[in-house]
């Protein structure tokens, strides 16, 4: 994509950072609505080369059981097969623009886009479009996915060709309605959704809501500042970093018996735990 990117500068010309413009929005949608990331590289979960030892799909669907996957131009049939396979164990794949568009050569595939996935997502696609400017958007009737008003799709649109799954999210255009933005399908034991776009902050938001209803961290629910990420030690505790992202103080209360790493300082179940303007505090379990 920095070589041929699909999406274009505010003067017309190739972006360079195309995927970046792609990636990016799904990440911070997340990031807004306090859900836990982890970033992997594609051969970190498949390597058809056999030089690294990937992760099985049931085993990747029972420990991430979300997979956002925007971008991934370049795929082999084998990577775009273990993505079908990780949904149909339990996996919620989510396939964002150009996606599994090219084969392991960069050479546009002949064939109906997603590749290899059509039948799972229950959409497809042979036209896109690229976008001058932001398009609202809303949900569809009786969609679960709660749009903020003012919802936006961005750069990019995939004419995606409903088949048999269920649409989440129209584009409120003469032209482009014509095509859902977001669409969802149940998928063996699992699911597959499709977004067709580059989702605006606050759709992007409303997607990883939606994606992953409730925050993961342990910590319930946070004032608007504050952001908590965990990770597991090489011991086995669980680490806790505690970032409070404004100028005004805040408290959170510790969701179980905590250690501050830098004093030692032991913290019981429900204490409130006090934050500085741009503080952070790291804790591990007790």
């Amino acid at each position: 994509m920095q070589k041929y990117p699909p999406l274009a500068t505010a003067d017309g010309g190739p972006d360079p950072a195309a995927y970046q413009r792609i990636f990016d929005p799904f990440y911070r949608g997340a990031f807004d609505a306090g859900r836990q990331v982890r970033i992997f590289h594609a051969r970190q979960l498949h390597d058809p080369r056999g030089e690294r030892e990937g992760m099985a799909p049931d085993q990747a669907a029972r420990s991430h059981p979300v997979l956002v996957v925007p971008g991934l131009y370049i795929a082999d049939d084998a990577t775009l097969d273990w993505l079908g396979q990780y949904a149909h164990a339990g996996g919620h794949l989510v396939l964002g623009p150009r996606t599994g568009y090219a084969d392991h050569e960069a050479r546009a595939r002949h064939e109906q886009a997603p590749a290899r996935l059509v039948a799972a997502a229950g959409v497809w696609y042979d036209e896109v479009g690229n976008l001058p400017a932001e398009l609202p958007l809303r949900a569809a009737p009786g969609s679960p996915l709660a749009l903020p008003e003012g919802g936006t799709a961005t750069h990019w649109v995939d004419g995606l060709t409903v088949v048999d799954a269920e649409v989440l999210a129209e584009y409120e255009h003469p032209h482009f309605g014509r095509w859902p933005a977001i669409t969802t399908r149940r998928h063996g034991a699992g699911r597959v959704t499709c977004v067709g776009t580059v989702p605006g902050r606050g759709t992007a938001r409303a997607l990883a809501e939606w994606l992953a209803p409730t925050p993961s961290s342990g910590w319930g629910t946070l004032t608007a500042s504050v952001t908590v990420t965990t990770g597991t030690c090489p011991d086995g505790r669980r680490a806790h970093v505690v970032h409070n992202w404004s100028w005004q103080e805040a408290a959170v209360r510790a969701p179980g018996d905590l250690t501050d790493v830098l004093d030692g300082r032991v913290i019981p179940v429900g204490t409130s735990v006090s934050l500085g303007a741009w503080d952070v505090r790291v804790f591990v379990t007790s």
